[in-house]
C-alpha cells in the first residue's frame, strides 16, 4: 500500500514537501510511526538534507494519508469538470463547437 508524506513549515515561509512510501497496510500507531520516519528518510534524501535542516526550515508538523491514484485522479477529473461548466454558465468559456452541437 502506498502512503503520501507530507512535511510542513509550521514559520509558513516554505513550501510542503512530500514523499510517497510504500509498506504494508498501518493498522497500529507504531506503523504509522514507522511511515512516517520512512516519509522523512526519504525526503532528507532526496533534498539532500539533515534533521537539523528539518527544524531549520520550520518543518514540524506531519501529515500521512494513502496515496490512491485512481481516487486522486477521478477527484481532479470531478473538480475540472465543476470548474469548467462554472465557467460556461458565467460566459467566461464558450463551448467547443462539437460540444454545442451535441448539447
Amino acid at each position: 500500500m502506498k502512503y503520501q508524506v507530507t512535511l510542513f513549515s509550521t514559520t509558513g515561509k516554505y513550501k510542503p514537501v512530500s514523499a510517497i512510501v510504500e509498506t504494508t497496510k498501518a493498522t497500529t500507531k507504531e506503523d504509522v510511526k514507522a511511515i512516517q520516519k520512512k516519509g522523512i528518510e526519504k525526503i532528507c534524501i532526496n533534498r539532500l538534507w539533515k534533521s537539523a535542516d528539518l527544524t531549520r526550515y520550520g518543518y514540524t508538523k506531519i501529515k500521512v494519508r494513502v496515496y490512491d491514484l485512481e481516487k486522486i485522479n477521478a477527484e481532479n477529473k470531478a473538480r475540472y469538470e465543476a470548474i469548467k461548466e462554472e465557467k460556461y454558465a458565467s460566459g467566461e468559456w464558450k463551448r467547443p463547437k462539437k460540444d454545442a452541437e451535441r448539447g
